[in-house]
C-alpha cells in the first residue's frame, strides 16, 4: 500500500459521504430519516476521532454518536476531509508501518496500530454505514446514493 492509494480513498470518502448525503436530503422527515442523518453524522465523528489519534487532538470534539444536523454534515464532511489530506501531505510510504499510535476507544480499552491499519480501517467503517444509509434511504421510499468505488473510479478518476 502507499499514500497516494490512501490519498485516492479518501477522496473516494469525500465523494461517497457528499452522494450519502444528498440522498438523505432528498428524504421526507421520518424516523428512518432521522436514523439516517444519525449513522452519517457517525461516519463524519469516527473519521475525525482516527484523525484525531494519529495528530494529537482531542478525541471529543465529536462525539462518536452524537447526532449533527443536515448543515453540520455538510460543513463537517469536507472539513474532515481536510485535516486528513493535510496530514497525509508530508507522510511517505514507510511511514504506513512504521508509525504506531496508541489510544483508548470510545469504551475505554486500549489499543495500539499503525497508520495503515487505521488508513485501511476508517474508509472501510465508512462504507459499511453507507451501506446502512442506503437500506434506510430505500425503505423510507428514496434512491440511495450509488457509493461504489468503482463508480468514484469512472467519474473521478477520467478528469
Amino acid at each position: 500500500m502507499t499514500i497516494t492509494h490512501f490519498l485516492d480513498q479518501l477522496d473516494y470518502t469525500l465523494w461517497a459521504n457528499n452522494r450519502t448525503l444528498a440522498s438523505i436530503e432528498a428524504l421526507q422527515e421520518s424516523d428512518g430519516k432521522a436514523q439516517a442523518v444519525k449513522l452519517l453524522s457517525h461516519v463524519v465523528a469516527a473519521q475525525y476521532i482516527w484523525y484525531a489519534r494519529v495528530s494529537g487532538k482531542p478525541e471529543t470534539a465529536l462525539p462518536v454518536w452524537g447526532v449533527l444536523t443536515l448543515d453540520e454534515i455538510h460543513s463537517r464532511i469536507p472539513a474532515v476531509y481536510a485535516l486528513w489530506k493535510e496530514y497525509l501531505a508530508n507522510k511517505t510510504d514507510s511511514d504506513l508501518q512504521a508509525l504506531s499510535f496508541s489510544y483508548k476507544n470510545t469504551l475505554g480499552n486500549e489499543y495500539n496500530n499503525t497508520l495503515l491499519e487505521m488508513l485501511t480501517h476508517f474508509p472501510i467503517h465508512s462504507a459499511y454505514h453507507r451501506a446502512q444509509v442506503a437500506t434506510l434511504v430505500r425503505q423510507n421510499g428514496g434512491a440511495p446514493a450509488v457509493t461504489d468505488y468503482i463508480q468514484f473510479a469512472r467519474e473521478e478518476h477520467k478528469r
